[in-house]
Parts: C-alpha cells; structure tokens; sequence
C-alpha cells in the first residue's frame, strides 16, 4: 500500500482520507466552476503582482521591460474575463516545447528513446487538444486531477480501516 508508513491517529487519517475524497468528487463533479475559479484567481493574484511591481520599479524598467509587461497585463486580462484562452496559450506552448526535439527525433530516425518519443507525441496531441478545445480541455484537466484525488483518498481510507 502506498499509505503504509503514516503513523497518526487513525481518527485523523479518516478525516483526512474523506475529506480527499470528497474534495475528488466535488471536482470531478464541478469541474468547470472548478477550472474557471482557479484560473480566474491565478490571473487576478498575476494582474496585483504585475501592477504592485510596476508602480515600485517603473523608473527602472527599459522600453523593452515595460511593453513585457503590458504584454502580460493584457495577457492576464484576457484570462481574467475568458479562462478558456489561458488553456490555449498553454497548448501553444506546450507544442513550442515538445515539437522540435519530435521532429528531430524524426528527422535522424533514432528511435532508441521510445519514452521521449512517446512524451512527446503525447504533448503533441494534448497541445493541439488544448488549443482546438481548449473548454473541455480545462474540463479533462480539473477531472483528472478530481479522479486522482478520489483513488488517493479512497486508498488512504482502505489502508486506515484495515490497519487497525
């Protein structure tokens, strides 16, 4: 068992196990509310942290420092009011990152890397997954993350009852 080597009070491991999986189900269940709140949050904490920075360093930036973070600004604007484009720019780099080192994989036809070849033909489809539906693809991830907090909890919660 994965959970083998926690040594608390039972009665804390069960609230703990329950309370993983029931924070599993809720996000598989909300999954879009879920998503969007979270990315709406991270673009707001970016807009206070990009604005807090500017107004204690502008004497200092250069021109190019300062069209960097309007750039941001409006980046993180954007993601403030639709979240789905933040799942897109994250496809988009996401295949900046992983397609080169394919093609050149491809290119030299060395195929004795297969886990790199499949990583990155993995990050191939999910890049152009993240950035055709880029909706769902917020949905997949928060669901995802849902499913592996409930597995967790509920293995905890097996480990506790059967342990004692």
């Amino acid at each position: 068992m994965p959970f083998f080597n926690l040594k608390y009070n039972s009665k804390i491991l069960l609230i703990i196990s329950s309370g993983i999986t029931l924070s599993g189900i809720i996000f598989i269940l909300a999954a879009n509310y879920i998503g969007s709140t979270a990315i709406r949050l991270a673009m707001l904490g970016l807009l206070t942290f990009l604005v807090l920075n500017i107004k204690m360093t502008y004497i200092m930036l250069s021109d190019k420092e300062k069209f960097n973070y309007a750039v941001a600004f409006c980046g993180a604007a954007a993601g403030l009011i639709r979240p789905e484009l933040t799942m897109m720019l994250i496809g988009i780099i996401i295949l900046y990152f992983v397609m080169p080192p394919y093609i050149k994989i491809i290119k030299s036809k060395n195929y004795s890397d297969i886990v790199s070849l499949i990583i990155n033909g993995v990050g191939i489809l999910f890049g152009f997954y993240c950035i055709i539906n880029s909706r769902s693809a917020l949905n997949t991830v928060i669901i995802i993350m849902g499913i592996l907090l409930t597995i967790s909890g509920c293995l905890l919660l097996y480990n506790t009852l059967t342990s004692k």
